[in-house]
């Protein structure tokens, strides 16, 4: 792990910080490689409630802390569709979908085609642009 919050008792006067709480979540995504944690697991690892980081997302991104795990997802699912050779069922089970099929409707609900699709279609420069929080669309 990059950065986790040191645990904060629950009847301390001072919070961390919504910057500093943010910091820490993003840290604990980005030292997940593949499968995201879920809302109880960062809440576990940066020592703090799953309100609290659900109202700080709310707050400052203005979207659940679902929402932000499901996009986060789908653009790792482009960057690897793009950027590696690896097969969808592959992705598919390195991403935590249950199944292929899974993935390919939430992607295609997502960008608007299939994962295949996507990866033949995908623009040269998206192999090197993909980055963070970047998404390419069929529109």
């Amino acid at each position: 792990m990059l950065f986790v919050m040191p645990r904060v008792p629950p009847d301390a006067a001072q919070r961390p910080s919504d910057q500093l709480l943010m910091q820490a979540v993003k840290q604990c995504i980005v030292a997940s490689p593949a499968k995201l944690p879920t809302l109880e697991e960062l809440a576990g690892m940066t020592g703090v409630s799953k309100k609290q980081i659900s109202d700080a997302f709310r707050r400052h991104l203005g979207i659940t802390v679902a929402k932000f795990l499901r996009e986060e997802r789908m653009r790792r699912a482009q960057r690897l569709l793009v950027q590696t050779s690896l097969e969808v069922h592959v992705i598919a089970q390195e991403l935590g979908f249950s199944s292929s099929a899974n993935f390919s409707n939430a992607f295609r609900e997502y960008v608007g085609m299939s994962p295949t699709g996507f990866r033949e279609k995908a623009p040269l420069e998206s192999i090197t642009a993909l980055q963070g929080a970047m998404q390419w669309t069929s529109q």
